[in-house]
């Protein structure tokens, strides 16, 4: 689980930086009335938090926590 949350956030790296954010550089069209250069960090965001969510859970199954 571990590499796979390292991957996640390698991957999230890669999709927040030039050249690939730049794709979603346009002002329109407006996803939940933002643009796509808003969304696109945010959405990387919640897949950080989502991918902590779960590494923890999976790391601490065992502990009775």
């Amino acid at each position: 689980m571990r590499r796979l949350a390292a991957g996640v956030f390698l991957l999230n790296l890669l999709a927040v930086t030039w050249p690939v954010a730049d794709w979603f550089s346009a002002a329109e069209p407006l996803i939940l009335g933002l643009p796509p250069s808003m969304v696109w960090p945010i959405a990387w965001i919640l897949i950080g938090w989502v991918t902590l969510l779960l590494l923890d859970h999976f790391e601490n199954r065992g502990n009775g926590q």
